[in-house]
């Protein structure tokens, strides 16, 4: 009896940190959707979203602590209890970074942008994928596809340093851009450090799962 309460607030909190991947994912995808299209409602729904991923966070902690203090889990749940903590953590500092991206969005809405969005929701995408990926592990308890991150992470790299190079041939070709090119490199580099948190997760999900520690940049 016991034990199938535990596993069933193990459930639980599977279910929640599949509830903050979401948060996360939606965080990503519609703050660079309000800046591509400008869209100041879009942006301004990125704060209420965070505000219950803040609370959703707290709760996993929350959630965790008790079901370590109360049923001394060992070996694999230690694991299984601990990285949902750290991988709910992280996620919540990727809900953070997309609250910086809406404000941008609100900074710039009343003015054209200084170029069509490409590469920036190229990165978006890639990091989604990413997140799908980290549920999937965790999900199905295997860690096949973990090792893709690595890649992904690489490509939104790329893509970050080709942002960086066009926006700053725009500021030396016209200093007046520099405004405009230097929120478009802040996106950038809130996106670029999302997909290092994100690959960094799942490599805490592959120990979890197996017990052995790999590097992800």
């Amino acid at each position: 009896m016991v034990r199938n309460r535990f596993q069933k607030e193990m459930e639980e909190l599977r279910k929640d940190v599949r509830k903050m991947a979401e948060h996360a994912k939606n965080g990503v995808e519609t703050s660079v959707l309000s800046l591509k299209n400008q869209d100041v409602e879009m942006a301004e729904s990125i704060f209420a979203r965070e505000d219950e991923s803040d609370i959703l966070n707290l709760g996993i902690d929350d959630r965790g602590m008790k079901l370590t203090a109360l049923q001394q889990p060992v070996a694999r749940d230690l694991r299984f209890i601990s990285t949902m903590m750290k991988v709910s953590d992280n996620y919540e500092r990727v809900c953070d970074l997309t609250v910086k991206i809406a404000e941008i969005t609100l900074k710039t809405a009343k003015k054209p942008l200084l170029k069509p969005l490409v590469d920036i929701p190229r990165m978006a995408q890639t990091i989604i994928e990413m997140i799908d990926i980290n549920t999937m592990a965790i999900e199905k308890w295997k860690v096949d596809e973990i090792g893709v991150l690595n890649e992904k992470d690489d490509l939104i790299d790329a893509l970050y340093d080709q942002v960086y190079r066009e926006l700053l041939t725009f500021m030396i070709k016209d200093p007046r851009t520099i405004d405009d090119a230097t929120h478009l490199l802040f996106v950038a580099r809130y996106l670029e450090r999302i997909g290092d948190i994100v690959a960094k997760t799942g490599a805490r999900i592959h120990y979890m799962i197996t017990g052995e520690r790999i590097w992800i940049k």
